[in-house]
């Protein structure tokens, strides 16, 4: 369901196989960088209520030179199914435009979404976490 409502988001075409593939990686395009972004669909963004309020946490992947890798990651630009210009108020987000915080060996790292492919990534898990359960 996931797969058919990002690909219906964003104009992506997919071709569906068998049942049996639970998962998939949508390519959502190529960074400033030359690194792949790939929304996952067996990792459905969430919305915070642990404790930190206006937050979307959510799983992506990433390819470049390093290799392929999941990553978590957490955005405060989500709010009624929309990628928002400013972080969602109260959040203590530091950021100034629409980005995530990705997990990372060492901490956290702020990722600003300047490319088409970051773009349309957060527009998919704004939409989504607010959607799942519709």
């Amino acid at each position: 369901m996931i797969t058919k409502i990002i690909s219906g988001l964003l104009g992506v075409s997919i071709v569906l196989s068998s049942s049996s593939v639970l998962a998939r990686n949508i390519l959502m395009g190529v960074t400033k960088d030359g690194a792949k972004l790939y929304a996952l669909t067996n990792y459905p963004p969430n919305a915070e209520d642990d404790g930190m309020e206006g937050w979307t946490s959510f799983t992506y992947a990433i390819e470049d030179a390093k290799g392929y890798r999941k990553v978590e990651a957490y955005t405060s630009f989500c709010y009624d199914g929309k990628l928002l210009s400013q972080p969602v108020r109260g959040t203590k987000d530091n950021m100034k435009v629409p980005g995530w915080h990705s997990k990372t060996a060492s901490g956290f790292v702020s990722v600003i979404a300047d490319s088409k492919a970051s773009h349309d990534l957060l527009k998919a898990v704004c939409y989504l976490v607010y959607n799942q359960y519709s």
